[in-house]
């Protein structure tokens, strides 16, 4: 598979994630629907699943040879260290993931918790002047997210765009 195809897969899972989150932002006043659930789970799996192709991006631009569907940071950073290498990339992204109060950490959070717990924990407000707004809570926490769902979940899919392409940047330079 070329870089081409690999770098076409994770850009797909963006679009496709901007498509689920473009469809609720037109449908956002049917609060707590099937439709509304099924389109943020939709919207979060197609998030991270564009993470998780760009990891096998990663894994080609670092010379990592992991089979593509056994790709994780952890067995990464095994394979570059097993070459005598360090990767300030694959470095990153594990410090992403432990800041508990990044974005990154809040989206896998709750795309984990949909995924294997309950559905995503919201909090809605009826008001009748701005209008109805659905906030996010952080699974683990329970501690409510500051901007209305969209809100969140466009930040976040711009954050996964920038992420994905500064260290697409970066680790074609280390390999």
């Amino acid at each position: 598979m070329s870089t081409d195809n690999l770098r076409e897969r994770t850009e797909q899972k963006l679009r496709f994630a901007r498509l689920h989150l473009r469809e609720l932002s037109e449908v956002a006043t049917d609060h707590g629907s099937d439709f509304e659930r099924a389109h943020q789970e939709a919207f979060l799996a197609q998030l991270f699943g564009a993470y998780n192709a760009f990891l096998v991006e990663l894994n080609y631009h670092l010379n990592c040879g992991l089979e593509k569907d056994d790709i994780t940071l952890g067995k990464m950073r095994n394979a570059v260290k097993r070459q005598n290498k360090q990767s300030p990339t694959l470095s990153a992204l594990y410090d992403l993931l432990r800041e508990e109060t990044s974005w990154f950490k809040q989206a896998k959070d709750m795309r984990d918790y949909s995924t294997h717990v309950s559905g995503i924990p919201l909090c809605f407000y009826a008001n009748r002047i701005n209008g109805d707004k659905l906030y996010l809570k952080c699974p683990r926490t329970r501690k409510e997210l500051p901007d209305d769902f969209v809100k969140t979940f466009n930040t976040w899919l711009l954050e996964m765009e920038r992420l994905i392409e500064q260290k697409r940047v970066s680790a074609i330079r280390e390999g």
